[in-house]
């Protein structure tokens, strides 16, 4: 907001003066400016809003297709029912004779479902960042240096409340795909065939667990990290965030969403 001394003092030495029909243009003026002051504040936060969506759709989209192969084995591990199908080699479907064509053969396999997480994770990272900085600010906790783990906690509950109901259908085909000996051709023929025989339901069955899973782990990490980052910006006496703060809050805060959330 502009400093509205500068129009006061104007304004006095006006009266001196006795101009006083200045009087009324100097507050129009002053109207005038503090208006656009305002204008600029409105679209700097708008600027900001989707700063914050672009970043989190890229981030999202490269992090889901960076750490993909490992998600695939942690799936095939989790849905494995006898002893032989919980070992790595078996989850990576490869042996210590594999061929070279075999060991291809094994690596495409990681990524099968790849597209699907890929694009689902840029539109709902998107959401979920973007949503998390609105509430946060709708929540009063959008004060720098202030700490309102209550603000951060609902503001992050929101945005993945809000950003799974984009990604649970993509997770839904990502892990249908996933799987060792999966019926599927690919990511359209998977949703295809879904939506035929088991309907929309299907890729929202897990929706209720992903959510009391998620919910409170997204709270306790944003509470954390924001908790981390004012902590850590007032220790550095810095006159901006660095990046050394926002690391090393994130990492704080992810810990702490693990820790409360397992």
């Amino acid at each position: 907001m502009a400093d509205p001394k500068p129009f006061e003092i104007a304004f006095s030495a006006s009266l001196r003066r006795g101009d006083a029909p200045n009087a009324r243009g100097g507050a129009d003026a002053a109207r005038v400016v503090t208006g656009q002051s305002f204008g600029v504040a409105a679209s700097t936060l708008e600027g900001a809003f989707y700063g914050h969506m672009c970043a989190g759709a890229v981030a999202g989209a490269v992090e889901h297709t960076a750490m993909f192969p490992v998600d695939t084995i942690k799936t095939r591990l989790q849905a494995a029912t006898s002893a032989s199908g919980r070992s790595y080699a078996h989850a990576m479907s490869t042996s210590s004779g594999a061929s070279v064509a075999q060991a291809m053969q094994t690596i495409r396999g990681l990524y099968r479902g790849v597209s699907a997480a890929g694009l689902g994770a840029g539109p709902a990272h998107a959401v979920y960042f973007a949503t998390y900085e609105k509430c946060k600010v709708w929540f009063g906790g959008g004060v720098k240096g202030e700490h309102a783990p209550v603000a951060h906690a609902a503001a992050g509950a929101c945005a993945t409340i809000l950003a799974d109901a984009l990604q649970n259908p993509v997770d839904t085909v990502k892990q249908r795909l996933q799987l060792a000996n999966s019926p599927y051709a690919g990511a359209m023929d998977c949703v295809s065939k879904t939506l035929r025989n088991e309907g929309v339901r299907a890729f929202y069955r897990s929706y209720p667990t992903t959510l009391a899973m998620n919910v409170p782990f997204t709270a306790i990490h944003f509470s954390t990290y924001e908790a981390a980052k004012t902590a850590l910006f007032k220790a550095s006496e810095a006159e901006r965030e660095g990046f050394a703060v926002q690391f090393a809050a994130g990492g704080g805060g992810g810990g702490g969403g693990v820790g409360g959330g397992g």
